[in-house]
């Protein structure tokens, strides 16, 4: 039951849930699937730990939300509960109160006291499909221009307001990866995630001339501090 008092109880645990999130739940905004895994938490009874004041919160800090339109394989929440339940508990506990679309896929303890994973995020390492008659060699060679050149200038709109930013820097390694299916081109990239600088991988198709092509974006993997990618992708086609 949520506690109606402003004091914070003590967390005794901190779980790291790894998740995917596809489906629908892609066109569906990360505050929205933040109250999404509120509930299935409350449903399935775990003991969630509360923040303080006068609206007391579960103690839930995701490393970062996704991008409308994009699903993600290996997305990362700490969960801190009053009690402590074996990774395995909290599984076989959890999942059956999750909607289609949010599987879990890994717990693990984590150090109570530890960096926020908003702040020791690096990078983020994306998969983008896209679709286009254009020829392999066509593709590869937007990319090859793309990484030759020394500023690859953007924009982002926040509150109503356009901002023209330099996104090369953000862009840490792109490669073409070939056709998965007729008609549709694979692009890998890895992309700077730092809460002053993050890279997106939309930003990216528009800078290659793709915006208007019909995409699949899935974000793979998240870096943090002392990682590294799963694989070496390449750095140009």
């Amino acid at each position: 039951m949520k506690p109606s008092s402003t004091t914070e109880v003590a967390a005794v645990q901190r779980l790291r849930i790894t998740f995917s999130q596809d489906g629908a739940l892609r066109y569906v905004g990360h505050l929205d699937v933040v109250r999404t895994w509120e509930r299935a938490l409350r449903r399935a009874g775990a003991p969630l730990a509360y923040s303080s004041g006068f609206h007391p919160g579960p103690r839930l800090y995701f490393a970062s939300g996704l991008p409308l339109g994009a699903t993600g394989r290996a997305e990362i929440v700490d969960v801190l509960l009053t009690e402590a339940l074996t990774p395995e508990t909290f599984l076989a506990q959890v999942a059956p109160h999750l909607p289609p679309g949010l599987t879990l896929l890994d717990a693990a303890e984590s150090p109570l006291k530890t960096p926020a994973l908003q702040a020791v995020l690096l990078a983020s390492v994306w998969q983008t499909d896209v679709q286009s008659d254009e020829a392999p060699a066509a593709v590869s060679g937007k990319v090859d221009a793309l990484l030759a050149r020394e500023r690859v200038m953007a924009q982002r709109v926040r509150k109503g307001h356009a901002k023209e930013y330099d996104l090369r820097p953000l862009v840490l390694a792109l490669g073409y990866e070939g056709q998965p299916e007729p008609g549709w081109h694979r692009l890998g990239m890895t992309l700077r995630s730092e809460p002053s600088a993050t890279g997106r991988a939309d930003a990216v198709l528009t800078a290659l001339g793709l915006a208007a092509n019909v995409a699949r974006i899935e974000r793979v993997q998240l870096i943090f501090a002392g990682e590294t990618a799963l694989d070496e992708r390449p750095s140009s086609g």
